[in-house]
Formats: C-alpha cells, structure tokens, sequence
C-alpha cells in the first residue's frame, strides 16, 4: 500500500461509523478503529501483528469529516503506544492531524526507531 493509498483508508468506507486510525501488516489489515479509541486500536493491530511487530498504523480524517468537533492527534503518548504494540511505522494524514509537541514525538520516535510519516 503506497502512504497516499494507506492515507485513504479510512474513507474507502464512507457512512460507517469507524475511527480514525487502521493497522496494517503486509497488506492484510489487523484493525480499525472503533468505540475504543486509537491507542486502544494500536495495541490490538500490534498484537495481531505478533511478536516480530512490524505494522503499520494510519491516523486519517474521513470524508466529510467535521473537523470543527473531532480533530485526529496524535502525540507523545501514541509513540508510546506504538512503541509497547511494536509499530514500526505512524503514517498520519498532513493538514488534517494535530501533531501535539512535535519535539518529543521526533525524540520518541528517533528513540524508538518508528517511522513517523505525513502523507
């Protein structure tokens, strides 16, 4: 899946009450958010994805999103997550995710060896 194909994950279901973020392993998707939230969501997909970890997650707005009420974040805490659920890359949709403290994200991810993506 190529980052502007993975960007548009989450609106090829367009009128389903789904989340904001998917995680992907090798072309096969292991989870989409839900009620549970993101972080609820990456640890699902990392331990679907198993012990060798290795997915991807992607944070994207749907269509017709109204931005106004629920902003897609990501932060500090959601390069924690990825970090416990084994998440090798964050791939998060330019222009329409907040990034919270850009600086500790870069560290964390740096840190931690995850790939942090716009797209």
């Amino acid at each position: 899946m190529t980052w502007p194909g993975a960007c548009a994950s989450p609106r090829r279901f367009p009128g389903w009450k789904i989340g904001q973020t998917v995680v992907v392993k090798e072309g096969t998707v292991l989870a989409v958010e839900g009620f549970e939230g993101t972080d609820n969501c990456l640890r699902r997909g990392g331990t679907l994805a198993g012990s060798s970890g290795g997915a991807v997650a992607v944070k994207a707005a749907k269509d017709k999103h109204d931005l106004r009420f629920d902003i897609p974040c990501i932060g500090a805490g959601t390069l924690e997550t990825c970090r416990e659920a084994k998440i090798a890359v964050l791939a998060f949709e330019s222009g329409k995710t907040l990034l919270m403290d850009r600086e500790a994200v870069e560290a964390l991810a740096k840190k931690h060896k995850i790939s942090v993506a716009a797209c």
